[in-house]
């Protein structure tokens, strides 16, 4: 299956208005008069008959935002086959902040562009500039790296919420406006029935998320420091277990925190454990300290699996992994489930003292002739780099990286430049937030 990746989704978005944009137009032979119109910039029309740029140029924008945000909220419904198609939750969030903070520059300029009837008084346009407010700052606060460290994050995911409200006035006020799309069939059945599609999906993911998607329900088996931020989890299940593949995550919920708040965490066990093991580093406020908020015996929530950084999606056999700091937890899972690959792991530290599973790795690779394991702490020998992989064709592999996005970022550039193909990189994103 082709997985949309960004630099394959954001040309098809464009593509696809263009296409049906350009069509419209061309056998468009109606009569389209501006009786009394102004703009931002641009100054008034007075019965105007013909289409001007203007009101071209500010439509498609719009009809723009109305189908990026539709995607948006299709694709935090999580379902299965949508994630699927962007080759996983972690790539497909990355879509959807970026995709969001697009849609607000091209709302800012639909509102520049576009010009605004004046012949009567309709509840729509100013529907319309409240959505627009609304929605900026709705955008501003979700996706605004300060804000997002500032606000607490069971407000910052109301605020994110309130986002479907502001997109149904803003398609409210596209149904109820004098437009040009009304006037062009294919555009018209195109742009309102993503806005249809958007509308229900959100009502969806608000409403009926978790009448069709039960959490199974865990008990924290025992909590353990490993050293002074990490700290690992054992759950064991209460009913039903948790099928995953190995290297997927799931979100969880800890009452004892909060109960509205869930997180994403890697599983570092086995699909043929019995219990789920979570390795957790502090990162921020819910993570700081959590051997101390948790205690044996408490509940647990667990929504998933998702996540495609797993055998099942990798061309090759033999595999490159290379972690950096926390991202070792996929491969804590990944490599237990090695049977005929040729894998090699670098682990990124800053020291030794850092490296808590390095015993249980040199385990593994003790007991797999299969399995190598590189413990690469950067006090002693600097940053590890693409030369240090021991590599003399970089083609026979294939290369999972999880770890910070300098390190990622540093290690694709180095693949690309020794001539790995890119669909030979694989990544999993850190922060979905």
């Amino acid at each position: 299956m082709r997985i949309l990746k960004q630099e394959i989704y954001f040309p098809i978005i464009i593509g696809i208005h263009l296409l049906f944009w350009a069509i419209d137009l061309y056998f468009f032979k109606g009569a389209f008069v501006e009786e009394n119109s102004d703009t931002l910039l641009f100054g008034t029309y007075t019965n105007l008959t013909g289409i001007n740029p203007n009101r071209i140029i500010g439509e498609i924008f719009s009809s723009w935002v109305v189908t990026v945000f539709a995607a948006n909220f299709l694709m935090a419904t999580r379902e299965k086959w949508v994630e699927r198609l962007f080759g996983g939750l972690d790539k497909m969030y990355l879509i959807h902040r970026r995709s969001a903070i697009i849609a607000v520059a091209l709302l800012i300029l639909h509102f520049v562009f576009v010009p605004r009837d004046l012949t009567e008084f309709n509840p729509g346009k100013p529907l319309g500039f409240y959505a627009l407010i609304l929605i900026l700052l709705g955008v501003i606060i979700s996706a605004v790296p300060f804000f997002k460290k500032k606000i607490a994050y069971n407000k910052w995911l109301n605020i994110h919420k309130l986002m479907g409200v502001f997109y149904v006035m803003a398609v409210i006020h596209g149904f109820m406006v004098f437009s040009l799309i009304k006037e062009l069939p294919i555009t018209r059945v195109y742009v309102f029935g993503m806005a249809i599609l958007g509308v229900v999906a959100w009502i969806y993911r608000a409403f009926l998320y978790n009448l069709f998607n039960k959490k199974l329900d865990y008990s924290i088996s025992s909590v353990k420091s490993l050293d002074d931020k990490t700290a690992e989890l054992t759950l064991k299940p209460t009913n039903k277990a948790l099928k995953f593949i190995a290297g997927q995550f799931a979100f969880f919920t800890f009452p004892s925190i909060s109960k509205k708040e869930q997180h994403p965490f890697t599983i570092s066990s086995h699909p043929s454990d019995e219990n789920l093991r979570l390795v957790i580093k502090g990162l921020g406020d819910y993570t700081d300290d959590i051997a101390e908020k948790l205690k044996a015996g408490e509940p647990v929530k667990v929504e998933g699996p998702f996540g495609h950084f797993t055998n099942q999606y990798i061309n090759k056999t033999d595999q490159i992994w290379i972690a950096g700091g926390i991202g070792i937890t996929p491969f804590l899972s990944l490599a237990k489930d090695i049977s005929n690959q040729k894998i090699k792991l670098f682990w990124c530290v800053s020291s030794q003292s850092e490296a808590s599973n390095k015993a249980e790795l040199e385990a593994l690779a003790a007991g797999n002739p299969n399995f190598e394991f590189v413990l690469w702490d950067s006090d002693n020998k600097s940053y590890l780099n693409a030369d240090g992989l021991g590599i003399n064709d970089f083609n026979e592999y294939a290369y999972l990286i999880c770890g910070p996005e300098a390190l990622k970022q540093s290690f694709m550039k180095q693949l690309k430049a020794k001539g790995v193909n890119k669909n030979n990189i694989y990544d999993e994103e850190f922060s979905f937030r």
